[in-house]
């Protein structure tokens, strides 16, 4: 008798599942809109995007593995956490030329997008991390 392979995942699983794709979101919208971006500081590491990416599809692969899966939001947190980190030492010398009003960054809602978005793939994977992923079987 065939078993559905989504049949004993838990909501964990899914969470995960969200993860990966706001990973994959993040690393596309920061991919695309911040890649063509001029300022007098660079604004674009295709290292962010390449570690969500490899990330993303990894910790896919590990969520449908049983005794992978509860491993997955591990990478997910720590990719997603150290793009985020990577985000932040890229756009500091942006951000701060606004603030102080040296020279305004015209993309900041570009800025605002990817941010967002960093930081909710981090908080989900986190969140997903303290989920169960397989259900129980009887």
């Amino acid at each position: 008798m065939k078993q559905n392979i989504l049949q004993n995942k838990a909501i964990g699983f899914y969470a995960g599942l969200v993860a990966v794709l706001l990973c994959i979101a993040s690393a596309a919208v920061y991919g695309i809109t911040f890649k063509g971006i001029e300022y007098k500081e660079p604004v674009f590491d295709a290292t962010i995007c390449i570690l969500l990416a490899v990330v993303a599809v990894a910790a896919a692969a590990m969520l449908f593995v049983d005794k992978l899966a509860p491993y997955a939001p591990v990478f997910l947190c720590a990719g997603s956490g150290i793009a985020l980190m990577m985000f932040i030492h890229v756009i500091i010398w942006p951000v701060s030329d606004t603030i102080y009003g040296i020279e305004p960054f015209g993309h900041m809602n570009e800025l605002v997008m990817c941010a967002v978005l960093l930081v909710l793939s981090f908080v989900v994977s986190e969140v997903s991390l303290y989920m169960k992923k397989v259900k129980a079987s009887v």
